[in-house]
């Protein structure tokens, strides 16, 4: 009995998210990410005043590519994302990079677009990310519920 327990122990902890929510999932970081288009919900910036917007972003694995489309007031922009590196070649599935690179319409030219988003709940119906970089949205908390 007591090895019962304690094995049903070990395979709790061990299935124990880093996230606020879920505090246990059967699926996998990506699945949750991938599985639809997000729709954001709302933005609240480091003050903590509400930024009306109509965003939509979607996570998918093809392959070996990890593609990210943003679509921002209709208009889709297309880059790619990844988990942060951690120790021991292992990845942080709770931070995630994006790479977007979105025309300068005044001088014709490109410019990159990187951001780090701090992922804070991940669940099948609900993400909620704080961008960490500087600039405009630093800190700004991202509500995004799946379409």
């Amino acid at each position: 009995m007591k090895k019962t327990l304690f094995i049903y122990s070990i395979f709790i902890f061990a299935s124990c998210g880093k996230y606020e929510k879920p505090f246990i999932s059967f699926r996998s970081a990506e699945k949750r990410l991938t599985d639809k288009q997000w729709k954001v919900d709302k933005i609240l910036d480091a003050d903590g005043n509400e930024v009306i917007t109509d965003e939509k972003f979607s996570f998918t694995i093809d392959g070996q590519d990890s593609i990210l489309k943003r679509t921002v007031n209709g208009v889709v922009y297309t880059g790619s994302w990844n988990w942060l590196p951690a120790l021991k070649g292992k990845v942080d599935k709770q931070k995630i990079n994006t790479y977007i690179t979105i025309p300068v319409l005044s001088t014709g030219l490109q410019q990159g677009n990187k951001l780090t988003y701090d992922i804070k709940i991940l669940t099948s119906k609900e993400l909620v990310m704080i961008n960490m970089d500087g600039g405009v949205t630093a800190n700004y908390k991202y509500y995004l519920v799946k379409e």
